[in-house]
């Protein structure tokens, strides 16, 4: 709701400012009218660049939302005009907006993922996993397992398995 890519966000197809409040809002009181209560809200922006929607004007209230999340990817350089981003660069700067928006709710990284190209998906991976168990109100994370716009998967590579499967053994001990 805060990028460009989808008909939903603000800005978009008409769409202006306010309507996506109003339609969370919406279907979430549509669900507790239904008594549907185990329903769990996770709201989940993309991580925030030049020229994305401010978070601020987005977030539907703690009412309305248990967990919130964040979406990030390093595109590295495999789509022309990107560049390679390291975890922590990529989150700190949404988690800070999130914790200010949403204190005291549970931080999920809702899709996260990196590209083989400009770097090493392997040192990335080795890297976010502490990154992010250093975050004390970062729950989990979510890995986008898809070749898509370039190849996200965890085994797109022999080092980027390894270094995936290094880092999670580390936090079990």
């Amino acid at each position: 709701m805060n990028g460009d890519w989808y008909p939903w966000d603000e800005g978009v197809n008409g769409n202006t400012a306010g309507q996506y409040v109003q339609a969370w809002r919406h279907v979430h009181d549509l669900f507790v009218r239904a008594r549907a209560t185990n329903v769990s809200w996770m709201w989940s922006p993309n991580v925030p660049y030049q020229g994305s929607r401010a978070l601020a004007g987005l977030y539907p209230g703690a009412a309305y939302v248990d967990t919130v999340a964040l979406d990030g990817y390093n595109f590295g350089t495999s789509q022309s005009g990107t560049t390679w981003i390291e975890p922590d660069t990529l989150f700190a700067g949404g988690l800070s907006q999130l914790r200010a928006l949403a204190p005291h709710k549970p931080i999920v990284i809702g899709e996260t993922a990196s590209a083989e190209a400009g770097g090493a998906k392997n040192n990335w991976i080795s890297s976010l996993v502490p990154y992010l168990a250093a975050q004390s109100d970062v729950t989990g994370f979510f890995w986008f397992d898809q070749n898509k716009e370039t190849d996200w998967r965890i085994d797109s590579s022999s080092a980027s398995s390894a270094a995936f499967n290094a880092a999670l053994a580390a936090r079990r001990r």
